[in-house]
């Protein structure tokens, strides 16, 4: 391998790998993600595999390969060199076939000690380029990242030219001489007591399963709320998720790792990169209180996770221990909640999401036992993921549409107390009578 550099991998990028040590082998596939762009209308497939190419080129995180052998995994940045981008034919023009064949190339893990993080490959029907696919290890992107490709992919696709980017290994030279993590891991030592076992529930290893819901009226619910109530949208979605999770298994206070984007810096805000980082949130269901006091309590209390959301997930786990307190993986929280911030627009004319609830089928039986994630484009976009035992039937469905129900009742009327808020889900899902959310 023609290496440019090596360095320390950033706080980001050791999250990503001490979280994947605990799904084994058979499961390193669950951090590749799919992205479908639109190939923009005049560009041909050989200017959509070039604009790969400098994305390719511009970015280090895509052309980086990791050594975990050591105490301390570091990285290494390979030389560009050409990159293969083959068109693959589509049975028809839509969305949906190409969907179907981005799953089929997402279905193996990346090889991140070899190299490259990504496949991509350009769909065409009949000669016609519709979209470039990519699948990018976790390890290489976040969320964030991926929208900052496709803007990028869709500039060079029409001709434009990148300037200099903001590089993985420069940002963990800066880490190791930044003192705000050593602080962070001190917050979280501190706090750590008091997770109960079902927090960290790990061994569920029944399979996981997603259903997925898209509502213009969720979001507009939300929004009003959030104005309302003076917090962020997403601790909105966030607090009414913990109540329909707490009712339904029967407790007062659900902890959540949160996903913290750790993008605050503006040098780094653009970076293509992992640098993502769960955080444990612990949000107390008081069925008492007013709805906005709750509401205005979970954003404290997320927003103090948020400000301890970057530091070193192996001197943490290493103080932990020290301390008497036995951790194996300070990443592993039962629940997790992410949200996504924009989506991709309207879903396509055949996805099934405008009208019902969409499932996803997996044989995956790792991860977090619970998954809500959320998104906002022209609707609200919520998703989510559970294991079989922590949410059986169609249980998954069923708290998304509730979630979009609390979100509505909110902000159409909202009650004296949190008791008092209906969940009752806006739209048909074909529930059984077991499966619904206590109200």
């Amino acid at each position: 391998m023609n290496v440019e550099r090596t360095g320390p991998v950033t706080h980001g990028q050791l999250s990503v790998l001490r979280s994947l040590e605990s799904y084994g082998t058979t499961g390193q596939a669950v951090a590749n993600l799919v992205s479908i762009w639109d190939i923009p209308a005049g560009a041909s497939v050989a200017h959509a595999a070039d604009a790969w190419q400098q994305l390719v080129t511009a970015h280090e995180s895509l052309r980086t390969v990791y050594s975990t052998g050591h105490e301390r995994p570091a990285q290494s940045v390979l030389a560009p060199r050409a990159a293969s981008v083959p068109a693959v034919e589509v049975p028809d023009a839509t969305h949906g076939a190409t969907r179907d064949l981005a799953a089929t190339w997402a279905a193996e893990p990346l090889d991140i000690r070899q190299g490259p993080p990504w496949r991509a490959f350009v769909a065409v029907h009949r000669g016609a380029p519709l979209y470039l696919v990519t699948v990018i290890h976790h390890i290489a992107a976040d969320n964030t990242a991926l929208h900052i490709l496709r803007e990028q992919f869709e500039r060079l696709a029409m001709g434009e030219v990148l300037g200099p980017q903001e590089q993985p290994v420069d940002l963990a030279l800066a880490q190791l001489e930044d003192g705000d993590d050593s602080r962070a891991v001190r917050h979280w030592s501190r706090h750590w007591d008091g997770f109960s076992p079902e927090d960290r529930q790990e061994g569920d290893v029944s399979v996981r399963r997603r259903a997925t819901l898209h509502s213009v009226e969720g979001l507009r619910a939300a929004g009003h709320v959030s104005r309302r109530a003076g917090v962020s949208l997403q601790t909105v979605v966030l607090a009414v998720g913990a109540v329909a999770l707490a009712r339904v298994r029967r407790r007062d206070r659900i902890t959540f790792g949160l996903m913290a984007a750790n993008r605050l810096d503006e040098r780094w805000s653009s970076l293509v990169s992992s640098l993502n980082q769960c955080v444990p949130l612990s949000v107390r269901v008081d069925e008492e209180a007013a709805p906005d006091d709750f509401l205005r309590t979970t954003y404290q209390t997320s927003m103090n996770a948020y400000l301890y959301g970057c530091f070193d997930v192996d001197v943490l786990k290493r103080d932990l221990n020290e301390s008497g307190r036995r951790e194996t993986d300070p990443t592993f929280f039962s629940s997790h909640y992410n949200f996504l911030g924009p989506g991709d627009g309207e879903p396509p004319l055949d996805s099934p999401l405008r009208t019902g609830c969409v499932w996803r089928a997996s044989t995956q039986r790792i991860g977090p036992n619970f998954h809500l994630a959320v998104a906002v484009e022209s609707g609200i976009l919520i998703g989510v993921g559970a294991s079989v035992d922590f949410l059986p039937g169609d249980l998954p469905a069923v708290l998304a549409a509730s979630i979009e129900g609390g979100l509505v009742a909110l902000a159409d009327e909202p009650p004296e107390s949190l008791r008092e808020l209906r969940l009752a889900p806006c739209r048909d899902i074909g529930r059984s009578s077991s499966s619904r959310v206590p109200n």
